[in-house]
C-alpha cells in the first residue's frame, strides 16, 4: 500500500519561480511561505521602487523583510538599504531600513569568488 505525502511540492513550478530570470509578476500569493515572501517583496519593488522594514510587515505580512532583500540580493537584483531614524507613535526613536531596488533585473552571479586566495 502506497502512502502518497500531502507535502509533495511540485519540483517544476518551485524551480521555474525561484529563477530570478524567469520569474514573473505574480498578483495573487496563496501562502506565506519564504518563497512567496520573497516574490511579494520582488513584486513590490518592481511596483514601487522601495519599501521600509515597517512598511514590508505591514502591508506584505513579512515577519523579517531583511532576511527576504538578502535572498534577493543572492539571487542577483541589486537592492541598496538605506538607513532612516523613525520615531514611534511613543516617542522612541528607531532606526529602520529603506530597501531600494536599483536595478529591475538581475545581474549573473559567478560561482567564483572575488577574493583570490
Amino acid at each position: 500500500m502506497k502512502i502518497k505525502s500531502k507535502f509533495i511540492k511540485n519540483k517544476e513550478l518551485a524551480a521555474s519561480t525561484t529563477n530570478p530570470l524567469d520569474y514573473k509578476r505574480k498578483t495573487k500569493f496563496t501562502d506565506n511561505s519564504t518563497l512567496n515572501q520573497r516574490l511579494k517583496l520582488l513584486d513590490y519593488l518592481l511596483e514601487h521602487g522601495s519599501i521600509t522594514t515597517s512598511e514590508a510587515r505591514e502591508k506584505l505580512d513579512i515577519y523579517y523583510p531583511p532576511a527576504r532583500a538578502f535572498e534577493l540580493k543572492r539571487d542577483g537584483y541589486l537592492i541598496s538599504t538605506v538607513w532612516h531614524s523613525w520615531v514611534s507613535e511613543y516617542g522612541i526613536k528607531h532606526r529602520i531600513g529603506r530597501y531600494v531596488l536599483t536595478q529591475k533585473q538581475p545581474i549573473e552571479r559567478d560561482n567564483y569568488s572575488e577574493v583570490q586566495l
